[in-house]
């Protein structure tokens, strides 16, 4: 009888566990995006979808992630993208003026 009590002292345990994980996520989430969009509108950052159609012209394929990242002080738009060959590659786009900084096959 103890020993199925702790079993489910540990399935609620670990279902909180995700419970708070999945909300604590969610809200990371929100916070990511109402900041971009804040420096979109302020004239800091390119908007993405301006980033999205300069990739469109250099390789077609299917976005896998985006990420919004400061790197050296600068903030660099990510995209990994799997183009029509199967291949994983990332580009790396200056998020102040949208230039192609560089791409790389991803392992």
């Amino acid at each position: 009888m103890k020993k199925k009590q702790h079993i489910n002292n540990s399935l609620f345990l670990l279902m909180l566990c995700s419970i708070m994980f999945f909300f604590f996520s969610l809200t990371t989430f929100a916070d990511d995006h109402d900041n971009a969009f804040a420096l979109v509108q302020s004239g800091d950052i390119v908007p993405l979808s301006l980033i999205l159609k300069r990739l469109d012209k250099i390789e077609q394929g299917h976005i896998i992630e985006v990420e919004l990242e400061e790197k050296h002080k600068k903030l660099i738009y990510e995209i990994k993208l799997v183009n029509r060959a199967g291949s994983v590659k990332k580009y790396f786009f200056d998020a102040k003026n949208g230039q192609l900084i560089r791409e790389k096959k991803d392992d």
